[in-house]
């Protein structure tokens, strides 16, 4: 009985042609193929402007200048703000926000990055002793993939039995690190509790290592650049006169005269606006570069596809918005909105935030800071989301408040707010409009304590 292929792209043929798939595991095609990618996506930031700015575009939208967590306890909440700003990085270099975007910028540019946690000493002199020291995902020992008793070990992350994560087989250093000649390139196991391993799990289940969000962009990219670097050098041949001289004399050099060198040899110049005098008989032809049709709308095409590949609009990566107007400007903020929300609250916030929260919480009560070792946050606050036209945007909030759709507090989060926060600045506002003119706030309350009084 013959079955006919229910599906076109299962069809073999001409145009299947040299189209080779693989039925491999992710971590099977990774295998030999990440610290290329890793590279190339590097070099793309160093180096394409279009990718350096989608990659600045992502992280102000997913972190901004950090997404901070919600306590019940008010002390709880003090204690967190003071070990968050000024004593979480190993470094000492970066608050937590900080941090956070270079995890975003990692995930994007190299597919992956560690974060391992660091318990200090008492004489440290830090309040809560603990901070977080980020590392690239070279450091993961790529070569140890094996399989011995009581689990396995795939491209340097070891696994029981069971397929849960026991630990990571980290190199003392940077393998790219000029200073590193003279160390020993032997990975040392870590316990997968003192690392966190922040990638885009969710891509194909089982994936193990993660891979530069902007791989699929290499070679798209670097066509684009290869393609405005020989447009410009035709406006440069444009801006000259290339000439060729056509002699009957047999012992005159080809070119343009520009006079002898030292050693009186010959030599030819060319300027922009030159005229150069022949003599009779000879002639003398132009070079004409041909002119490149539609340049402009072969970028927009291209840089269209890169900022998909990207995960920003079109818009966002070029700053071009001539061809935007005020709907469909909010239906691209709207999408773009959706992946934003999607990548901080069902991976950055379950993969690191509510890791380094419980293990802060933790720290903190063998201290002596908090009393729980469980005051962890009830909720995330993203960065705040700004409105492209204000007056429109807000009576659509307000509309669905009014009709309790979503209460006042979601809106407020929608909008990046903590609404705690600003329900106390509102009432602050209207405590200070019934203050009389030429009478402190302080002034007021008082009064207000003297009218009650019995």
């Amino acid at each position: 009985m013959n079955v006919r292929r229910g599906f076109d792209g299962a069809k073999r043929g001409a145009r299947g042609a040299g189209w080779n798939t693989s039925g491999g595991t992710i971590n099977a095609e990774l295998a030999g193929s990440l610290s290329i990618l890793r590279n190339r996506s590097r070099d793309l930031v160093r180096n394409n402007p279009y990718m350096k700015r989608a990659v600045n575009v992502l992280c102000s939208n997913i972190v901004g200048i950090g997404i901070v967590p919600k306590f019940t306890d008010p002390t709880v909440a003090k204690e967190y703000k003071k070990w968050a700003r000024g004593e979480c990085d190993a470094n000492n270099l970066l608050n937590f926000g900080g941090l956070q975007v270079q995890l975003v910028r990692s995930i994007w540019e190299s597919g992956e990055v560690l974060i391992r946690f660091r318990t200090r000493r008492p004489q440290d002199g830090l309040r809560v002793p603990l901070q977080l020291q980020v590392l690239e995902g070279d450091y993961l020992d790529s070569s140890k993939t094996l399989q011995f008793e009581g689990g396995f070990c795939i491209a340097g992350v070891q696994f029981n039995l069971l397929g849960q994560r026991t630990g990571y087989w980290l190199f003392d250093q940077h393998p790219g690190e000029v200073a590193n000649l003279a160390k020993s390139m032997t990975s040392k196991f870590v316990p997968a509790s003192e690392v966190i391993h922040f990638f885009n799990g969710m891509g194909r289940p089982g994936q193990v290592r993660g891979f530069p969000e902007l791989a699929i962009n290499i070679w798209k990219a670097r066509d684009t650049n290869l393609y405005q670097e020989a447009e410009l050098l035709r406006k440069k041949l444009e801006a000259c006169f290339s000439v060729f001289v056509v002699s009957p004399d047999s012992q005159f050099r080809a070119g343009v005269a520009g006079g002898l060198d030292e050693k009186g040899r010959r030599t030819e110049s060319l300027s922009p606006g030159m005229i150069q005098y022949i003599q009779p008989g000879e002639d003398i032809k132009f070079a004409a570069p041909a002119a490149t049709d539609g340049y402009e709308a072969a970028m927009r095409v291209d840089l269209r596809a890169m900022a998909a590949g990207a995960d920003v609009t079109y818009e966002q990566m070029t700053g071009d918005y001539s061809q935007v107007n005020f709907t469909s400007g909010r239906m691209g903020k709207i999408e773009f909105r959706g992946f934003v929300e999607q990548f901080q609250f069902l991976a950055l916030v379950p993969m690191v935030l509510d890791r380094v929260a419980a293990r802060w919480a933790a720290v903190a009560f063998l201290a002596g800071v908090i009393k729980s070792a469980s005051a962890t946050p009830e909720e995330w606050s993203a960065p705040r989301v700004p409105l492209l036209d204000p007056l429109r945007e807000s009576q659509g909030y307000k509309v669905l408040v009014e009709n309790r759709i979503i209460s006042r507090a979601e809106a407020q989060r929608e909008l990046g707010y903590d609404p705690e926060q600003m329900d106390a600045e509102i009432a602050a506002d209207v405590l200070l409009q019934d203050i009389p003119s030429g009478q402190s706030g302080s002034d007021r309350q008082t009064q207000r304590i003297l009218d009650e009084t019995p």
